[in-house]
């Protein structure tokens, strides 16, 4: 298209491209061979290219495609393995709370992988309950009835019935205990596959100048960047980041923003296999980086800073560098933020398709308690900061819950349940007795 204009101004008037003196010069032979721009665009955007190797990192190769903006976060990555250590990015999910069931311990979760995974199963929800009733409080409802089948009209009744309100939908996922399902290894999904699909487009793209007319500038540049993004993207320091816990099983959680949210998801754990999610939440078990990973992160620094100062000294052929650096910005934006499944971020679950409905968040919770015991007490002090009211029906129901929470278990007993003190001397009354008699 702006070959086209050039050619179009040419027509118009003599222009002179190659020593440019007026502003329609400057300005057509920047349109013809727009050099400076792109080495520009090679700094903008690092905080996307990090976000498309954080969905795609976990396997021995990172697909993430050669684009405006790794040179700037190459230089970033080189700071962080200097300082903090760290190349994952925290969730962009903000207040995600990792609750578990049978001691109602909350963490607040930084974990990248914990955040997407409960972004995309709360929009699925989302779309499910696109077609629901409009919710009415309790004060607002109308005594009057809803009028009959046969006092609608023939188009009311032809309406699709919408699906009853939900004040708390608890989704419950078990962990996969099956051959081909590798806990922190993700399956591969479209998004994964795209990378590559991408970073062969460029390099056809890349080719045609050479075909054409032998410049051979635009595919060296092509594919020495996707050599060096492939290999930065896949530095093993990525996949220690990402799933920072043991991979034995751990305790039955619950992942939810909290009070005012309408969904929860709720993992069944299982002894020795999967994560642990808890610590995952946190991600504290993560090791700091290697003397080889510091010292790959800095020999990759510098081969992109060597790449941007040949690109900035192409002259010809610019516009397919262009096309190249857009067609993976695309690819990269698209891979930052696309929707993925639990496996694709290496937490293997499946839905039970048993979801807990209700529409009052006590009634689902007291449904959660029933079926799984210690999730709906759990959830209480979550979804009820100043605490939850309840009938005289159902004071035996949760003073049996509590008393399930409170009781001593396989860590031991509560030190705020602790009981009454025996009349004979412990211990520590014998130490502070024999101290007190010097």
């Amino acid at each position: 298209m702006a070959p086209m204009i050039a050619a179009r101004l040419n027509s118009l008037r003599s222009v002179n491209i190659k020593d440019p003196v007026t502003a329609a010069d400057y300005f057509a032979a920047q349109w013809v061979n727009p050099s400076d721009i792109f080495s520009v665009l090679l700094l903008l955007g690092p905080e996307i290219v990090q976000q498309a190797v954080a969905q795609l990192a976990g396997r021995i190769i990172t697909p993430v495609a050669f684009s405006f903006g790794w040179v700037a976060y190459s230089a970033t990555a080189l700071l962080s393995m200097v300082g903090e250590g760290r190349l994952m990015p925290e969730t962009d999910m903000l207040s995600t709370l990792v609750i578990r069931a049978d001691t109602g311990h909350v963490r607040t979760t930084s974990s990248w992988v914990l955040g997407r995974m409960l972004r995309d199963l709360d929009d699925r929800y989302d779309e499910e309950m696109e077609n629901e009733e409009a919710h009415v409080s309790p004060w607002q409802a109308i005594s009057a009835h809803p009028p009959s089948a046969e006092c609608r009209s023939p188009g009311e009744q032809k309406k699709k019935k919408k699906k009853p309100w939900e004040a708390l939908h608890i989704s419950v996922y078990e962990v996969i205990d099956e051959e081909g399902y590798k806990h922190g290894v993700p399956h591969r999904d479209w998004v994964w596959y795209s990378g590559f699909l991408v970073i062969l487009v460029q390099l056809v793209i890349a080719m045609l100048p050479w075909v054409l007319h032998g410049e051979w500038g635009t595919f060296f540049i092509t594919a020495y960047g996707n050599l060096l993004a492939l290999l930065e993207g896949s530095l093993p320091q990525w996949r220690k980041e990402k799933w920072s816990c043991p991979r034995k099983g751990g305790a039955t959680v619950t992942l939810t923003q909290g009070n005012g949210s309408r969904h929860a998801v709720v993992i069944l754990g299982k002894k020795g296999v999967g994560l642990d999610l808890e610590i995952l939440a946190r991600g504290t078990r993560t090791s700091a980086p290697s003397h080889f990973t510091r010292v790959a992160a800095a020999l990759l620094t510098i081969q992109w800073i060597g790449l941007l100062i040949t690109a900035d000294g192409l002259e010809i052929d610019t516009w397919y560098l262009l096309g190249i650096g857009a067609l993976g910005s695309i690819q990269n934006v698209i891979s930052a933020g696309a929707p993925r499944s639990p496996s694709a971020l290496g937490v293997h679950i499946r839905d039970l398709g048993q979801p807990i409905r209700g529409k009052r968040v006590a009634d689902a919770l007291k449904a959660a308690e029933q079926q799984y015991p210690g999730v709906g007490m759990s959830l209480v002090p979550i979804f009820f900061p100043g605490s939850m009211r309840v009938e005289p029906s159902e004071f035996d129901f949760w003073r049996a819950a509590q008393q399930r929470q409170m009781g001593p278990n396989s860590h031991g007993t509560r030190i705020d349940n602790l009981p009454p003190p025996s009349t004979s001397i412990t211990p520590y009354q014998e130490i502070v007795e024999h101290k007190s008699m010097f």
